[in-house]
C-alpha cells in the first residue's frame, strides 16, 4: 500500500504499511482483498480490512492489468470494509457495517464508502 487519505466523519492519513492483493479470473469476478491502517488527525489508529470484487468485461479487465486508465462506468467495484480500533470515540466503527465503491485512478484507488443503517 502507497498511502493516501481519509476524508468524511473520519479524517487521516492511510500508512504506507498494509496489504493488497487480487485474484484475476477470465470468466468470474476479481477477487480483492486489502488489509491496511490509517491515523487520524486526532492520531487514533483504525485497522481497515476489506474485501470485494470487481467485474468488467475481458478487454477492460486487461486494461486494468496492464495499468491503463478505465471508464469508472465499465467497471463494478464493489466491497466491505471491517474496522477495528482501540479508540473509545472511534468505536462506532467497529459496530456499524459499511459497503464500498470503487473506482480506479491512474495512480490508484478511490474509495467511497458507506455507512449501512
Amino acid at each position: 500500500m502507497l498511502g493516501g487519505t481519509v476524508t468524511g466523519r473520519c479524517e487521516g492519513t492511510v500508512l504506507e504499511a498494509g496489504a493488497d492483493y487480487q485474484l484475476y479470473r477470465e470468466r468470474r469476478p476479481t477477487e480483492l482483498v486489502a488489509k491496511c491502517a490509517f491515523e487520524t488527525t486526532d492520531g487514533s489508529r483504525v485497522y481497515v480490512e476489506n474485501r470485494g470484487m470487481r467485474v468488467a468485461a475481458p478487454e477492460t479487465k486487461q486494461r486494468l492489468r496492464d495499468g491503463k486508465p478505465v471508464e469508472p462506468e465499465d467497471v463494478y467495484f464493489c466491497s466491505v470494509p471491517e474496522f477495528e480500533t482501540p479508540d473509545p470515540d472511534l468505536q462506532w466503527l467497529e459496530e456499524n457495517v459499511f459497503v464500498a465503491a470503487g473506482t480506479r485512478q491512474p495512480n490508484g484507488v478511490r474509495l467511497a464508502v458507506y455507512q449501512v443503517g
